[in-house]
């Protein structure tokens, strides 16, 4: 079905990162990182491979995203340090570097399908968290209209590129890419620039509690999904969401 996997290329990824940039300009940067950190992404990105390769090939790919974030654990990093020294692209292209290096490592090295480093990486996000430079004072902006459309546009054509280069790579490196920083892309990329390192730094803070949905989300679904299907999807984002609530609620409890 090529025609229902590129409608859910073409729309669904975007809406999603435009619905999470309106919730960050209506409850601020750490919310839009919160959600921006689930799997707004790699679900389309699954579902359209589910549509046109089978459950088989998708399931295997699912398999490897939730190892796939040690690499967003290092570009999460790598862009809070790397602000204090680069502009939004200087900072954007060094996390990119760091995120496509550890990929590398993790399929080179058979990692990426190791069960260890799936559920390892919830410590790995948490303890990143505390590695996140503290913010200072920060100064809202507001979200113009042409910046929202921007980051929905951008996110188009980062999926589709990553869509199409991903099914070149196989099951291990597409699921390990699946996890690929899009939301964590479009939407720092503007806050660096418009309003400024500290909301930056909260923003990065909220996708790592975020990740740690997105790595609930697989481990959840991957086992359902060959047993009920697509409506795996239900159970494991109710997952998801509960584990990013629970993680900023133990944030806040314990700062």
């Amino acid at each position: 079905m090529p025609s229902s996997a590129l409608i859910v290329k073409l729309f669904a990824a975007p809406l999603l990162i435009g619905a999470a940039s309106m919730a960050g300009r209506r409850w601020g940067p750490q919310l839009a990182g919160l959600l921006g950190g689930l799997p707004l992404v790699a679900i389309p990105i699954v579902l359209a491979l589910w549509l046109e390769y089978g459950p088989e090939y998708a399931i295997k790919v699912a398999g490897a995203a939730s190892a796939g974030l040690w690499a967003n654990v290092v570009y999460m990093l790598v862009l809070a340090h790397a602000s204090r020294y680069f502009s939004w692209l200087g900072t954007i292209v060094c996390g990119w570097a760091a995120y496509l290096l550890t990929a590398l490592v993790l399929v080179w090295s058979g990692l990426a399908m190791s069960p260890i480093a799936s559920v390892g990486v919830l410590a790995g996000l948490w303890i990143a968290i505390y590695f996140i430079p503290r913010p200072e004072a920060i100064n809202r902006s507001s979200l113009p209209k042409i910046e929202l459309y921007a980051r929905m546009v951008a996110a188009l054509l980062l999926v589709l590129a990553l869509s199409s280069l991903s099914l070149l790579l196989g099951s291990t490196m597409t699921g390990v890419l699946a996890g690929f920083p899009v939301a964590a892309t479009v939407i720092p990329a503007f806050t660096l620039a418009n309003t400024g390192r500290n909301a930056l730094l909260l923003q990065l803070r909220g996708f790592l509690m975020g990740l740690t949905g997105f790595s609930m989300f697989f481990l959840v679904w991957t086992p359902l999904a060959s047993h009920i299907g697509l409506l795996a999807f239900f159970p494991a984002l109710i997952a998801a969401l509960a584990t990013g609530m629970l993680v900023k609620f133990l944030s806040h409890r314990f700062h």
